[in-house]
């Protein structure tokens, strides 16, 4: 099976880390790499789509799922605090970095619905 036709129940999740705009956060190749080592998976460069449903996919089927979604979490609290310390360094930015943080908690707590099973409730 080619990478590019690798289906995901993931799909709504993924999607939202490709977006910037839906998820106010910004993650890199190197960011999924780093999250898959730590959960001992070895993930190659590649795109950002193909890295994020690698990671989501293989780790739930290692039963790693839970601890992807703990370094996900993590990842995406540390770029709020970061918004954060902006806006407090540089007040003029403040509205959008507000608006950046609230996207980012919504996909924080979409990872958390994601893991529960349920990405409607």
């Amino acid at each position: 099976m080619k990478d590019q036709s690798l289906k995901s129940k993931f799909t709504i999740l993924e999607n939202r880390f490709l977006n910037t705009f839906f998820s106010g956060i910004y993650l890199s190749p190197n960011d999924f790499i780093r999250i898959g080592n730590a959960l001992g998976l070895s993930l190659e460069m590649h795109t950002r789509e193909m890295l994020i449903k690698r990671l989501l996919n293989e780790s739930d089927a290692h039963g790693k799922l839970p601890q992807a979604v703990a370094l996900l979490r993590r990842l995406v609290e540390e770029r709020i605090a970061q918004y954060h310390q902006l806006s407090m360094h540089y007040p003029e930015a403040q509205q959008p970095l507000a608006a950046l943080a609230q996207k980012a908690n919504a996909t924080k707590a979409l990872l958390t619905r994601q893991y529960r099973g349920n990405v409607y409730e």
